[in-house]
């Protein structure tokens, strides 16, 4: 595992993606002239517009363009793709349930009166006074989440798009008292972002479209990353999101590293990238032994809705 800021940087500076010339680009996605009319431009409104039309292309476009060589046009896609919209739930509907506890508060705006705590905080004073009164009522716990990002392939195209727009997607999500880590994996597992509560996508964008992928798949050692990130978790609800075809290739059986995780507690969610059969089989084994679900996530326009489905 690399999780040291130093040695990611160092990681990805020795290994890092291939940079792309424009013809190479033009060549390659056939929107990005519409996007990028000359050099080191790129046109927001058009990158908008193609969003609105197809949010896929607009995606794979992005994802082409935070490669390229001119570092003023990758620099401006890494921007735009961090700030893709990633979708949002109905009018009047909650984006996601709460997660409450119940707990004793130095406030008076709670629904009852901890008699134990008021009277300790009173001890043996005279007179009451207001700082004595503490109520018992709910408040939310947060979430943690660590998305585990497959790097075992080509980390490009599609690949590349879903993984920056479902961190996207999860950043935006993100209320106060809730935590994010982001961990890549294939045969290592780079620790792109360690749990935080930073609400900022631009470092783990930057990170991801610096990233080149290959060699095998170690889920194993992925999911015990994320567990050691959530061992550091303040919020109570704890959750692990795997952005994978769920097909170990060097690995003990992960299926007993996805079980260990309720040790935590915390549940694994599995974001499907395969439709192939052994791919889904692996991919919902591993769901049900961390207690989670699976959601299919085939093109980067899928992503939000994934999230959502998963998390709530």
């Amino acid at each position: 595992m690399v999780s040291d800021p130093a040695e990611v940087e160092e990681l990805l500076r020795s290994h890092g993606a291939r940079r792309a010339s424009r013809d190479q680009l033009s060549r390659s996605n056939p929107d990005f002239d519409a996007v990028s009319p000359q050099a080191g431009e790129l046109d927001a409104a058009a990158v908008a517009d193609l969003a609105a039309r197809d949010p896929d292309a607009a995606a794979r476009v992005l994802a082409a363009a935070a490669r390229a060589f001119d570092p003023a046009l990758r620099a401006a896609a890494r921007t735009l793709a961090a700030r893709l919209p990633v979708g949002t739930p109905r009018s009047g509907t909650p984006d996601r349930a709460g997660t409450s506890r119940m707990v004793t508060r130095q406030e008076s705006t709670g629904s009852d009166i901890d008699l134990d705590a008021t009277l300790a905080a009173r001890g043996a004073e005279p007179h009451w006074r207001a700082e004595h009164l503490h109520t018992r009522g709910w408040r939310s716990t947060g979430r943690a989440v660590v998305l585990l990002v497959d790097a075992s392939g080509s980390v490009a195209g599609d690949e590349l798009a879903t993984a920056v727009l479902t961190a996207s997607a999860l950043v935006q999500r993100m209320r106060p008292g809730d935590e994010l880590a982001v961990v890549a994996f294939w045969s290592r597992a780079v620790v792109l972002r360690p749990l935080s509560a930073d609400p900022r996508v631009d470092l783990v964008v930057d990170r991801l479209c610096d990233l080149r992928g290959g060699g095998t798949t170690d889920l194993e050692l992925a999911l015990r990353t994320a567990a050691a990130q959530l061992a550091r978790a303040r919020a109570a609800d704890r959750q692990v999101l795997l952005l994978s075809d769920g097909l170990p290739t060097e690995s003990p059986d992960p299926v007993g590293a996805a079980s260990e995780l309720a040790r935590i507690p915390a549940r694994l969610q599995v974001l499907a990238l395969s439709a192939e059969e052994g791919a889904r089989a692996s991919c919902a084994a591993l769901a049900a032994a961390g207690g989670g679900r699976v959601a299919a996530l085939h093109r980067p326009s899928q992503a939000p809705s994934a999230v959502r489905e998963l998390l709530g």
